[in-house]
This record gives C-alpha cells, sequence and structure tokens, in this order.
C-alpha cells in the first residue's frame, strides 16, 4: 500500500514535485490570463489528488499554491471576464474535510471564482468534470498527484490529449511500476515490455515510463511529454509526466526542471551517474566538465547542422525542445560554431514564436 504523505511533514521528494508545480503554474497562468487575444472564456484548474491542502507543519500542499499562485491576477481576471473554475477532488474523508475547512476559509478572498469541492474516488470525479474540460472555449491545467499508477491507464491518458488548450502534470511511482511489471494490478494499466525493462538502469526506469505515454499518441498528433525524475533519499525512483498540445508549454515545463537540476533538467538525484562537482574542471582540457547528456545534445546538434539536417530557427528549436534542453543550450552551440568559423553569422528565432503560422524562417549558412 502506497504511504500517506500527509501522515508526516513533506519529505526533499515531495517538496521538489511541489516545487516544479508551482514554478509551472507561475509560468502557465499568465499565458492564459495576460494574453493579448483571449480565446477562452473559462480557466479550469483540477487537482484530483488534492489532499488536506497542506502537511502537518502547514507547508502549503498544491491546493494552497494553486490560490497563492492565483493572487497576483485577480484583477487582470475580472477586468478580461474570464470566469475561473477551482476543482479540487480528495477520495480519503478526513482529508477531504479538512480541505472543504481550508477551502471554505479561502474563498473569501476569490469571491468571482467557482470552487467545487468533491470526496469521490478518481473515475467519477473525472467522469463527472471531463465534459466540462473538453468545451473549445475553456483552458486547462490538470493535476493528478496520485500515490499509485492505476489511474492514467491507456483510455485516460488518450482522452487527456484530446483535450484543448489543456496541460496536465502527473505524479507516478517508476519504482513501483518496475518492480511490480507483470504483476496483474499493474500489466492491465501500465503495458511495459520485461525486456525493455530489464535492459533499463533502476535510475533510468521513469524515461522508460515517459517512453511508454509517448507510444500511445498518435504519429499524426503535434504534442509533447516532458519528464522530472525524483528520487527519495537512496530508494525509490519516483517521477512527473508533463503533457501539452502546445511548444510553448513543454518550453515551460523544462525551464522549471533546468531551474531545479542546472545540470540535466531531469532528476534531483545524479541520474547518469556522472560524478560532477559544478564548476569542476577537466584536468586534460582544462575546460568545465560536463554531463554526459549535454555533451552529447552538443555534438550531436553540431553534426545535424553541418549535415544541413537541421537547417532553420524552427528546427533548431524544436530539435532542442523535444530533446529536452532549453532554446539557450543550442544558441550555446551555435555561438561555439560560429567562433570556430564552421557557420555564418545566425540571427535566428530560438523560441517558441518561431513556431507560430506565417513565421519567416532564418537559415543556418555553413562556412
Amino acid at each position: 500500500m502506497a504511504k500517506d504523505i500527509h501522515e508526516k511533514p513533506f519529505d526533499e521528494t515531495t517538496l521538489v514535485k511541489l516545487s516544479v508545480f508551482r514554478d509551472y503554474l507561475r509560468e502557465w497562468l499568465p499565458v492564459f490570463i495576460h494574453a493579448k487575444n483571449i480565446y477562452w472564456k473559462t480557466i479550469n484548474i483540477v487537482d484530483f489528488f488534492a489532499g488536506p491542502g497542506k502537511d502537518m507543519n502547514n507547508t502549503p500542499g498544491s491546493p494552497q499554491i494553486i490560490l497563492s499562485e492565483l493572487t497576483a491576477h485577480i484583477n487582470m481576471i475580472k477586468s478580461k471576464g474570464i470566469k475561473v473554475n477551482i476543482l479540487f477532488n480528495e477520495y480519503k474523508k478526513k482529508k477531504y474535510e479538512d480541505l472543504s475547512a481550508f477551502i471554505e476559509e479561502a474563498k473569501n478572498e476569490f469571491p468571482d471564482f467557482n470552487f467545487e469541492i468533491t470526496n469521490l474516488d478518481f473515475k467519477t470525479s473525472y467522469d463527472k468534470w471531463y465534459p466540462n474540460l473538453n468545451q473549445n472555449d475553456c483552458a486547462n491545467l490538470i493535476f493528478f498527484d496520485q500515490n499509485g499508477i492505476k489511474h492514467i491507464n491507456e483510455s485516460v491518458f488518450k482522452e487527456i490529449i484530446k483535450l484543448k488548450h489543456t496541460d496536465f502534470l502527473f505524479f507516478v511511482s517508476s519504482a513501483h511500476a518496475r518492480r511490480f511489471c507483470e504483476h496483474k494490478s499493474i500489466s492491465k494499466y501500465l503495458k511495459l515490455d520485461k525486456a525493455e525493462i530489464q535492459k533499463t538502469p533502476y535510475y533510468h526506469i521513469h524515461r522508460l515510463i515517459q517512453d511508454y505515454y509517448k507510444n500511445l499518441i498518435p504519429l499524426e498528433e503535434e504534442y509533447y511529454l516532458g519528464r522530472f525524475s525524483l528520487r527519495k533519499g537512496r530508494g525509490n525512483i519516483y517521477g512527473l509526466i508533463f503533457g501539452s498540445g502546445h511548444v510553448l508549454g513543454i518550453e515551460k515545463f523544462l525551464k522549471a526542471c533546468w531551474k531545479i537540476d542546472p545540470e540535466r533538467g531531469e532528476a534531483n538525484y545524479d541520474i547518469d551517474k556522472d560524478e560532477i562537482v559544478p564548476g569542476q574542471i577537466d584536468m586534460f582540457t582544462g575546460e568545465v566538465d560536463k554531463p554526459k547528456k549535454k555533451e552529447e545534445f552538443e555534438i550531436n546538434l553540431e553534426k545535424l547542422l553541418l549535415l544541413e539536417t537541421l537547417c532553420t530557427d524552427k528546427a533548431i528549436y524544436l530539435h532542442s525542445i523535444t530533446n529536452g534542453f532549453l532554446a539557450s543550450h543550442a544558441s550555446d552551440v551555435i555561438k561555439k560554431m560560429q567562433k570556430e568559423k564552421r557557420i555564418k553569422q545566425f540571427k535566428g528565432n530560438l523560441s517558441s514564436s518561431v513556431c507560430k503560422k506565417g513565421q519567416v524562417l532564418t537559415k543556418v549558412e555553413l562556412i
């Protein structure tokens, strides 16, 4: 049985998870509230496993974080006439009662928001709210802070990625999925290949989980997935899976990840066993040591540019984002190649706006 994270103060893993959630929410809200042109009348923020709102030491949980981040945008929401629905579900009765008491007190600060707090199992709450999320004139942010892995099965995942203007973040026990992959309680929800699991290092298991969900996305669908791995002490591996139908969504998620893990943007532990001390100088090259992941990205990007496989700013940007890197990482490679006189001066647009329709693309020119 999964441990209850609210029975004691949040551990480091939970705090990192909530930090990623807060940082992403902080980036997400302005996009849908301060946009020059608003194409949605309603914003839905949904937390299907909300908990009581805080831990035993009053450290904010996801419900408190959501309300705290919304505070700065109240006036803009009102001036633009945007309807905001806050939908919290908590299955455990005592937690639901504590959550209800917290919301009852806090909602006075948000008189124009619609709050709905339910005490339902996941499937019932999901079926209840899905029709409201599946509207063309709404934007959704969905948080699935589940302790198990059974809730985001293939059917639910495929329904979620069909939602318009929707980003989601869900928490999964990757180690549990690995250890019991053949048990029917796991295999009927998460169809992982045993051979792939056996050859995947324990500390890389969350990468395999992401690949599983990635393979569920139809080939013709433009959809972006990101991940962040979490290790509890020296023990189990957990992880966050992020999804968005818009490239700006995955860019903002990656920014939150690289803020926490400036070496790889992927984990709160040394996922590739690089054993690098930040700023450490390689005694042979005289350069600062780089993680393998970063070094491989840079070498591969140089190769693709020289082969002209990637030849426009849009192609470079998408290559970076879909490989878990920021545009700034690609920019560093381009500057290096310019300095070495392998490509001409490049003034392309390495941001999500380069993916907008009608954008004039800038080509990379070799010397």
